[in-house]
């Protein structure tokens, strides 16, 4: 991969043809630069990934020994796993992990993204494969080691880490619909959260090959908890109480679901069948073991900082790793 540079406060004037000097005072909000100017710079800076540099002096030429995590949540468990696998690869050559959490929320991300990078760390670790404009020329254009996790990506900015979340939500349809399964319901997801959506919409598409009864979600935006688990499948099965299957976003919404039907005398999988997605191991030790797909986070993470440390000490690798997945068939379908 060829060796690139971060841009300068330099490349920032010489595209938008004005001087360093305005392009500080624009930078810094002091000084008198013209709205039209100001305007022109500023689109410069989001065109081709400008991010200030606020270290000061010779720090600035330094390499910091922080990498930038930004991952979607705190409340789901997958992410947990995932930060575990890149701490500890990380800690064994004296990195550390700097975190910040983008609520599913790519302008927020993008926000982070433009905050972390201006501090200058060694490398930055998303788990996302989708980005605002900005965000991407931001990454496409720094001089840094760039990990984008969880999500497979048919154009990936540097090196990408993860599964094809459509592939396995279609194997995972195609399971559930061979045991017998005929009116299926899936409990909503946030919906700001890409990767579900695909998830969702793959499942949707199988249903509908096969000519069987879809009841399309409430996209929700609330923690992907066993809270909403539960109390999102009792109101489905009040409102459509011939549902024979239920598919959830994560193990964790799944989980509350299964509490729900132990708490109501409802038989799983008699009355109604349940799939998670994830893998988490609390599902697979549940009375009923969890019907989902295992997900491998913590090598996720592993592999993350190893490509940086690959990257770093100035070795290419591979550019995309798809960490497959394992279908559980477990006793809830």
């Amino acid at each position: 991969m060829p060796q690139k540079r971060r841009m300068t406060l330099s490349d920032v004037a010489e595209v938008a043809q004005v001087s360093e000097m305005t392009v500080s005072r624009v930078l810094r909000d002091k000084g008198v630069v013209s709205k039209r100017t100001q305007q022109k710079v500023q689109e410069v800076i989001e065109r081709i990934g400008y991010v200030q540099n606020k270290l000061a002096g010779s720090l600035a030429e330094n390499r910091s020994n922080q990498v930038a995590v930004i991952i979607p949540s705190l409340t789901n468990n997958i992410f947990t796993e995932v930060m575990t696998g890149i701490t500890s690869e990380l800690e064994r050559v004296e990195y550390h992990a700097v975190v910040g959490v983008s609520d599913y929320d790519l302008n927020k991300e993008e926000s982070l993204i433009v905050s972390m990078m201006s501090w200058r760390p060694a490398a930055i670790i998303v788990s996302n494969a989708v980005h605002t404009e900005r965000a991407t020329n931001i990454l496409r254009n720094t001089d840094i080691p760039v990990v984008e996790i969880m999500s497979l990506s048919a154009a990936p900015i540097d090196i990408n880490i993860g599964i094809n979340h459509r592939k396995a939500a279609h194997d995972l349809a195609q399971y559930v619909i061979s045991k017998g399964y005929r009116r299926f319901g899936f409990l909503g997801w946030n919906e700001r959260d890409i990767a579900a959506a695909e998830r969702f919409s793959e499942i949707q598409s199988v249903i509908h090959q096969h000519g069987h009864e879809f009841l399309p979600p409430d996209p929700y935006d609330s923690p992907p908890n066993f809270l909403r688990g539960k109390e999102g499948l009792k109101g489905m099965l009040q409102d459509n109480p011939k549902l024979d299957a239920v598919f959830f976003p994560n193990d964790t919404t799944a989980i509350g679901g299964m509490i729900h039907c132990i708490e109501s005398g409802i038989d799983i999988p008699g009355d109604v069948a349940i799939a998670g997605f994830s893998g988490l191991a609390v599902g697979q030790n549940m009375p009923l073991r969890l019907t989902t797909i295992q997900t491998k986070r913590f090598e996720t993470g592993q592999l993350a900082a190893s490509e940086i440390i690959r990257r770093l000490n100035g070795r290419s690798g591979i550019a995309c790793h798809d960490m497959g997945y394992v279908l559980l068939g477990g006793q809830t379908t």
